[in-house]
């Protein structure tokens, strides 16, 4: 199953800075830039993680990423995510059915996170 990290305003990072940031976070990680014009995202990354391996896609708007992997691993993903985003914007959390959407909030943990997409359908 997908998931997705949603931002209002592009508040991501573009793709140079994300593969800096997802670099010194995870130095193990993979990031493959995407040249084709024709295709909505700048860059596919593979991190390796405690339960899986969290693979996915940056968005060239910077409004998004789409990813997959276990969901212990993925909320910490997201946890890091939220500290690229300006603190006023808002960050969503969900699955590609929408279910368990979250709020992400500049304070949550990843246990958090994970316990919110649960309580929210997921």
């Amino acid at each position: 199953m997908k998931f997705y990290i949603i931002t209002e305003n592009e508040g991501l990072p573009d793709a140079s800075a994300f593969t800096s940031r997802l670099s010194a976070r995870w130095p193990e990680a993979t990031v493959k830039k995407i040249s084709d014009p024709e295709w909505s995202y700048a860059l596919e990354f593979q991190v390796p993680m405690a339960h899986s391996h969290v693979e996915g896609l940056l968005d060239r708007t910077g409004s998004s990423i789409n990813f997959e992997g276990d969901l212990q691993d993925m909320s910490e993903f997201v946890h890091w995510c939220r500290a690229l985003v300006p603190a006023q914007l808002r960050l969503l959390f969900c699955d590609e059915g929408l279910n368990g959407e979250v709020k992400v909030t500049p304070t949550m943990t990843a246990a958090q996170i994970l316990e919110a997409f649960y309580d929210g359908g997921g």
